[in-house]
């Protein structure tokens, strides 16, 4: 295979992890330790990523050490077991994961919308705090 081939091939399976492990861009890219837009160059393989990101990339997809290497290669990635990981169990996401009547893509989509859905209450959330501060600023 070649490099565009193996970039291809590794954003593809970056990004379909990100979305099953309920992560935002800016989340991934957060535990990861890198900028923002280098990880959605990442996901979108447009440039090729250095060998000194991997470990960043692997942890922030809860991959065992080696899992970059393994796709470049045309191998698997190799999922931290999930009481390994040290993170709670986000059950909504968890349901929509587990859901055996669900193809990947539904999946996909359900996640995305979910994460959606947790901006904007988040969003609304923040606004809402303004709000209060304000009202107890006045006195």
């Amino acid at each position: 295979m070649d490099e565009r081939g193996e970039r291809d091939l590794l954003a593809k399976r970056v990004r379909a992890r990100r979305v099953e492990l309920g992560l935002s861009v800016r989340a991934a890219a957060q535990a990861a330790e890198m900028d923002r837009n280098t990880w959605s160059y990442l996901e979108d393989g447009s440039r090729r990523t250095s060998e000194f990101k991997y470990a960043g990339i692997e942890r922030a997809l809860h991959w065992e050490p080696g899992s970059v290497t393994a796709i470049l290669e045309g191998g698997e990635p190799t999922p931290i077991q999930s009481g390994d990981a040290g993170e709670p169990v986000d059950e909504e996401l968890e349901l929509v994961r587990t859901d055996p009547k669900l193809t990947p893509d539904m999946r996909e989509r359900i996640i995305a919308l979910i994460l959606e859905r947790r901006e904007r209450e988040k969003v609304a959330a923040i606004e809402d705090t303004r709000r209060m501060i304000d009202l107890f600023r006045r006195g």
